[in-house]
This record gives structure tokens, sequence and C-alpha cells, in this order.
């Protein structure tokens, strides 16, 4: 909700400590080096294109380390990004509207923009919320993510994976298990999106029947709910994604459902989602009220 590794410290005059991360912590990496600041990789927007546009990310300041592919900062810090919009030739695409979301809910300067005569648009961003977080841009038919991890303890609990801060949810018989669904792996798509790797186990699931057991996200301040997110952990706060994509399913029920804190099983068609719009991997249609 779309709706998931580098670590090197960088300093300048707007953020004090941040990383591009990856498995070895002490391992320096950036997506380019700086005699390669600036690869021209085109990639295929479709079949029968010869290239696509693509969006270039970079730390405010320091675009001569390249571009950057994740972040790592804690909530004393900003994080000052650069983005540039290019054709399939390299060259600046001008006054083309970037938007800008945080999947998590990570305050943003800006949510979107026109790029300049240079094809550039600057942000910050403020950490807010603390653990996993990826950003999404999305200009000129395209869409480029970041991924943020905030680090510290300053929030009053100790810093974990998403998936420790899972519930155990009492059993439902024919219920699809969490396990299941967020065993899956992602890799990175065309453009530096992400995407799912489902399995063959899941790949079942499309278009089945199917019952989901999970916590209510409300995507709008009615009492009762005809869209919303069901998520595998129970969230912190609305409008926030508690977990990454694979631990969230997006919800299109029959008729409006009550809001509730409680746990709830709905059934309905799942739908498995190559490339949704929201970033999320899994959709449950026409889904109805099992139970509370």
């Amino acid at each position: 909700m779309s709706l998931n590794r580098w670590l090197v410290s960088l300093l300048g005059a707007a953020c004090l400590g941040l990383a591009a991360c990856g498995d070895d912590a002490d391992q320096p990496r950036t997506e380019a080096s700086a005699e390669e600041e600036r690869p021209q990789i085109a990639m295929p927007e479709t079949a029968g294109d010869d290239a696509a546009p693509s969006i270039r990310i970079y730390m405010t300041d320091m675009e001569e380390f390249g571009e950057v592919a994740g972040v790592t900062a804690s909530s004393d810090e900003f994080v000052e990004l650069t983005l540039r919009l290019e054709d399939a030739e390299g060259e600046a695409l001008v006054e083309e509207l970037l938007e800008i979301s945080s999947l998590v809910g990570n305050e943003l300067s800006i949510s979107e923009a026109t790029t300049d005569e240079d094809g550039y648009v600057k942000l910050r961003l403020t950490p807010a919320l603390p653990g996993e977080d990826v950003l999404t841009f999305t200009g000129g038919g395209i869409s480029k993510q970041l991924s943020i991890y905030i680090t510290d303890d300053a929030y009053g609990h100790p810093m974990e994976h998403m998936e420790a801060r899972a519930v155990d949810l009492p059993e439902v018989e024919g219920a699809v298990s969490w396990d299941v669904m967020t065993g899956i792996d992602t890799r990175e798509g065309q453009h530096g999106l992400l995407e799912p790797v489902f399995n063959d186990t899941v790949r079942r699931l499309d278009g089945q029947d199917v019952k989901i057991q999970g916590f209510m996200l409300p995507l709008d301040s009615s009492e009762r709910q005809k869209h919303f997110i069901l998520t595998r952990t129970p969230p912190s706060c609305f409008y926030c994604l508690p977990g990454g994509p694979e631990s969230v399913v997006e919800i299109e029920a029959d008729r409006p459902l009550e809001f509730t804190f409680e746990p709830v099983v709905l059934s309905g068609r799942m739908e498995l989602l190559e490339n949704s719009d929201m970033g999320l991997f899994y959709r449950l249609k026409n889904a109805r009220l099992e139970r509370q």
C-alpha cells in the first residue's frame, strides 16, 4: 500500500546521518559511483517501446555519490532529496507533475510538484513514524520507490521489524493464513517499483473465494466503510499502514461495514495484484462480513 538493506553515513548541511543501507552494515553503497553518477539505463515501458522515461533520486547536495535506493534516518534528522525526471535519452522533462507519497504516513514537505527547467524537484522528509516506509514517486507515466527506515528509540518503544509486531489472531477455520500471504518474495521491478513474487501456494488463491481475518484500517472518516484496508497488525494510527504491502489487503465490500477495533473475518473473491496503483499486493472483491 503498497500496500522492503543499505548502510553508509552521509553528512551534510541538511541532515546529519543518513544511509543507503545493505546486508553488510559496514559497507558503504550507493546506486552509482562518483564516476557513474547518472547511468542512463533505458527501461522498456511496454513491448515495442525502445525506451522509457526515468525518475532519479539523489541526496540533496550529494549528487556526486549517485542515486540512492534506500535511506536510514532517526527522528532528530530530516532527509532532503532531489528528484530528476528524464526522458529516454537522459534529457530533462520540464513542467511535468510529480506526485509523492509515504506508505505509512511520514511527513513530506510536498505531496506533488512540477519539475523545473532542469527537470528537478526538491523535497524534505521529516520522520514521524518509526520502522519501515516506502516513498513512491509518480510522474511522466512511470513510478519509482525509495526505501526508508527510521532506526532509533525516540518514540518510546524499541525498534523492531514489522513481522515482530504481528499479533497471534485466533484461528478461524478455512481462513487464509497471514504466514502464507507474507511468505512471498519481492523484487525491484521496472523503474524501481517494488513488485511481488507470488509462489505457487499464493497463486492458487487468485480468483478464489476465501476468508481472511484482520483489523480494519479506514480510508476515510466515515463510521461505515466500504473501501478500506485489512491489516495483519492492529493499526497504531488511522491512515498509516502498520506493515508492508504483503501484510495488508485492499477490501472492496459489497456493502458498507461498521468500523470496529476488533479483528473481523471477511469472505470474498481474492485478486493478486502485480501492479497496483496503491502499491498493494492483494485485493478482496465483494467482501462480506463473516463475523467479529
